[in-house]
């Protein structure tokens, strides 16, 4: 939320400023432009365990929980599991090459801090895993009871 909220103060401070007042400041820009990237990766995983997330669920609502839950188990090794294992090996390399130098706003006069918000490249496909893999245990401890 505090995330959304600088998006929202920010952007409409920086409209703000650009058309009453005429000018604008490029630090406020890139702080949206980076709360925006981080609530964006970081709402993929809480959406994905709130089971929020988007699906076509044309025959969902025919199928017994049980299918149901053998239809979602095979989407989370099939789907979910490789690619978010895939997005984390290869945001590797650029996460850390950008922890190395530190790497900065793209813009002259940015704000500094870009290898943090690239850092949410990483949070995101772990959190999805570890979130598929307890929903996948959980599946059969469900089976087992």
């Amino acid at each position: 939320m505090v995330l959304a909220v600088i998006v929202f103060l920010g952007q409409l401070s920086m409209v703000l400023m650009r058309y009453l007042l005429g000018f604008g400041f490029l630090e406020i820009q890139d702080a949206v432009n980076y709360a925006f990237a981080s609530l964006v990766a970081l709402s993929v995983a809480v959406s994905f365990e709130a089971d929020k997330h988007v699906r076509v669920d044309v025959f969902r609502q025919r199928l017994t929980e049980t299918a149901n839950r053998r239809i979602d188990w095979l989407g989370d090794m099939v789907l979910a599991l490789p690619v978010f294992v895939i997005m984390l090996w290869m945001a590797y390399p650029l996460v850390r090459s950008s922890w190395a130098i530190f790497e900065g706003s793209p813009e002259t006069g940015g704000l500094p801090g870009l290898f943090v918000v690239k850092t949410c490249l990483l949070i995101l496909p772990a959190l999805v895993v570890w979130l598929t893999l307890a929903r996948v245990i959980g599946f059969f401890r469900r089976d087992a009871s």
